[in-house]
């Protein structure tokens, strides 16, 4: 696993977090995704250090917590702050399906991956697909997976059009 795929990780956790309980601040819920993965034995620790112990690899530099921590922020503010927005995109994919009806672990799948796919250009967006699958093939299925693949292909397609 990489670095990339458990921050996705921890900021679906995190967003499902804040679907559960929208009292929660993003910081909040971040830092529940965050100390969940930590042993008991571990108690609770701030949450770069937490992130120096989860990340997958050897050499987690401060640095590589810093950058990462703040991808996860990115990711759970930047999800939030636009999701109208991500809706209305998955929601024109959806052949005879409205936003309301899908699993709420693919709609979180789907919502950070079309975030990264509008927002961070910079992500080669085959990389964004390969990670929203693999991620849902982990959370739910192979037929959820074809699905978040279907999906996301579709606002590929219609993005570079």
């Amino acid at each position: 696993m990489t670095v990339r795929r458990t921050i996705r990780i921890k900021a679906f956790q995190a967003l499902f977090q804040l679907t559960q309980n929208p009292r929660l601040s993003h910081e909040e819920a971040i830092t529940h995704a965050i100390q969940y993965s930590l042993e008991d034995s571990e108690g609770e620790v701030e949450n770069l250090a937490a992130l120096k112990i989860i990340l997958p690899g050897e050499n987690i530099t401060e640095q590589i917590a810093t950058d990462a921590l703040d991808y996860l922020r990115d990711l759970v503010c930047g999800v939030s702050e636009h999701r109208k927005y991500i809706d209305e995109q998955i929601e024109e994919r959806l052949k005879d399906w409205s936003i309301q009806r899908l699993d709420l672990v693919n709609l979180l799948i789907l919502r950070i991956a079309t975030y990264e796919l509008y927002f961070h250009e910079e992500i080669n967006p085959s990389i964004v697909m390969n990670e929203a699958i693999e991620i849902t093939k982990s959370f739910n299925n192979d037929k959820a997976s074809k699905f978040v693949n279907g999906v996301l292909q579709g606002i590929l397609d219609t993005k570079e059009a």
